[in-house]
């Protein structure tokens, strides 16, 4: 098992961080749900789940907590929303492919 204590992001102003902090959510406590999620979902290290959230991918994934009812305020919501989510074939497709993408830079 991977240590899955989250890095804090490499990009402030763009990708998951910056579409977090521009939409008003908690951006260190959505920051942090995330990152370990995607760690222990997807067996990430700290640095591929940093860079994975610091690209594109992770700005498209911030946009998508938006459609959480009542907001992504807590990291079970979160992780609802995603499980949720991965149910769809086109988004599983989407993760799996920036994650093979952040893994093989």
């Amino acid at each position: 098992m991977q240590n899955n204590n989250p890095l804090p992001t490499a990009n402030p102003e763009w990708g998951f961080w910056g579409t977090s902090a521009r939409s008003d959510y908690d951006a260190p406590m959505v920051w942090n749900a995330m990152s370990k999620l995607l760690a222990e979902r997807f067996d990430l290290t700290p640095e591929h789940t940093r860079d994975l959230l610091d690209a594109r991918f992770g700005r498209h994934l911030a946009d998508e907590l938006s459609f959480i009812k009542g907001g992504p305020g807590s990291p079970e919501a979160i992780a609802e929303h995603i499980d949720n989510i991965l149910k769809n074939r086109s988004w599983r497709n989407y993760f799996r492919k920036a994650i093979n993408d952040t893994k093989a830079a």
